[in-house]
């Protein structure tokens, strides 16, 4: 249903949006009817195309009833046929946010005013955390990005790290049975402050963007608590300001699943 309701911004980046499964013509039929769905569902009952791209549920016996079903995921294929990108997760319950298809898988930035966020500031930088989405559904992998925007001739260093020194992290704290993923980090750079031997590494440019992907297996309450802290160091050329560490909150509501 994400898909359906993220119709427009996945159209108005020029990207078709179909889905595929083993199920037959009839029960797709049925399914777009329930639930509203528009973009074209395309059927797989002898699951060729599941087994031809390597996704076919091989832990279920041929002669139990649901062989033949793939593992969920998603594929970004070009103009080309070429498959560009897949989001794919080891848990088959987890699918990603629609939002996380679009800025992750395709590069494209999309309106966040009505997502989970939060601001903070220090010195020399100022935070935002924003969820991918609006809300989460039980199984939803949607990412969350902390940016840090650093004033002009400021910037802040990454690991490694000589000794002394404070590295950019972000840590986050979630409620039991939503999971935390591996954070992905932005691109560093090589440094080197003036009559030092030390090897800096250091983050620049606007904005400096961690995305950790955020797993939800809540199926009860309106919403959970997010929080996230951030301890950083920014620096010249020449001296650095004091190490700040901020927290941020946000509130993530919960979705009703949408099934059959």
């Amino acid at each position: 249903m994400q898909l359906q309701r993220n119709l427009a911004e996945f159209g108005d980046a020029g990207v078709a949006v179909f889905a595929i499964s083993y199920d037959p013509v009839e029960a797709q039929r049925a399914f777009a009817d329930q639930f509203g769905i528009t973009f074209p569902l395309l059927a797989d009952p002898d699951h060729a195309a599941i087994e031809a791209v390597g996704i076919l549920n091989t832990l279920i016996e041929p002669d139990n009833g649901l062989y033949g079903i793939p593992h969920p995921g998603s594929y970004v294929v070009g103009t080309d046929g070429t498959i560009e990108e897949k989001l794919f997760f080891q848990n088959f319950r987890n699918r990603p946010s629609a939002a996380s298809v679009l800025r992750d898988g395709l590069g494209i930035d999309f309106g966040v005013s009505t997502h989970p966020a939060a601001d903070a500031s220090g010195s020399g930088v100022r935070v935002r955390a924003t969820l991918g989405g609006e809300t989460m559904v039980f199984g939803e992998v949607s990412t969350l990005y902390v940016d840090f925007e650093v004033d002009e001739g400021l910037h802040l260093y990454a690991e490694p790290i000589p000794e002394g020194y404070i590295p950019t992290t972000v840590s986050i704290e979630v409620p039991n049975r939503v999971r935390v993923e591996a954070t992905q980090l932005p691109p560093s750079r090589p440094f080197r402050v003036e009559g030092l031997d030390e090897q800096f590494h250091v983050y620049t440019g606007e904005p400096i963007r961690f995305a950790t992907p955020i797993s939800n297996g809540l199926t009860e309450g309106d919403s959970f608590p997010l929080t996230v802290h951030v301890r950083y160091q920014a620096c010249t050329d020449r001296e650095c300001l004091l190490p700040q560490e901020l927290t941020l909150e946000l509130e993530v509501p919960i979705a009703a699943l949408e099934v059959p």
